[in-house]
């Protein structure tokens, strides 16, 4: 890292499947559109429009950004001077904090990346804002019931009506489009491994044509 605080904006035109790994710094994630999934152990939730979620320096995780998402990070280096919340966790809403992540991505899409600048002075107005308010311990309702579903998705099952409409609603794509991205992920994730198409294709019980042009449709493979 170049400056204590980087951010950046994703504009996920394809799916964006993140290994497993530990954090070498901390990272501020907030979704702007669609919806960011986070695995912490055994557990992934998602991150939809609206929410931040804080991710520790040390912490073992893996994101997944979902197909037409618009998420931005600020990672923070190990550098960083001031006390940093050490747990991971949701931050409550706030209207500050959907003002200063717009500000920031204008500021980057104008090139006016100054750290000297006003770009700097929200940069470090958000790393003290991250310094005065602790990230939620557990996690909103909502999001739980969506963990629910979508692992049930994952496994190659469906949830019930609620779980699927919340779904729905909150994500803004249909079951049938989230539990594509989901076998995509894993096909993805073989490939990474080692497996050709040929392999997947075989294990899924599909042709090979099919899969490759899946695997371009979404992930951009």
């Amino acid at each position: 890292m170049k400056q204590a605080i980087e951010f950046q904006f994703h504009q996920a035109d394809t799916l964006f499947v993140g290994g497993r790994k530990t954090q070498h710094h901390a990272t501020f994630l907030y979704v702007h559109k669609g919806a960011a999934l986070i695995r912490l152990g055994k557990n992934e939730f998602p991150v939809c429009a609206g929410q931040s979620y804080w991710l520790p320096s040390g912490c073992l995780s893996a994101v997944t950004i979902l197909q037409g998402a618009e998420v931005s990070t600020l990672n923070f280096s190990v550098r960083t001077v001031v006390a940093l919340p050490t747990l991971s966790g949701f931050f409550s809403p706030s209207p500050l904090i959907d003002g200063l992540m717009a500000e920031l991505r204008h500021y980057q899409k104008q090139g006016t990346t100054d750290w000297d600048s006003a770009y700097g002075r929200l940069l470090r107005c958000l790393r003290d804002y991250v310094t005065v308010h602790s990230p939620l311990q557990g996690m909103p309702k909502e999001t739980a019931l969506l963990e629910k579903a979508i692992d049930k998705l994952a496994k190659g099952q469906l949830g019930d009506i609620a779980e699927n409409n919340a779904l729905e609603l909150t994500l803004q794509m249909s079951v049938g489009k989230l539990s594509d991205q989901l076998l995509v992920r894993e096909w993805v994730r073989a490939m990474k491994s080692g497996q050709k198409v040929k392999r997947i294709a075989s294990k899924a019980s599909l042709n090979e044509e099919d899969v490759t042009a899946k695997l371009k449709a979404i992930a951009g493979y």
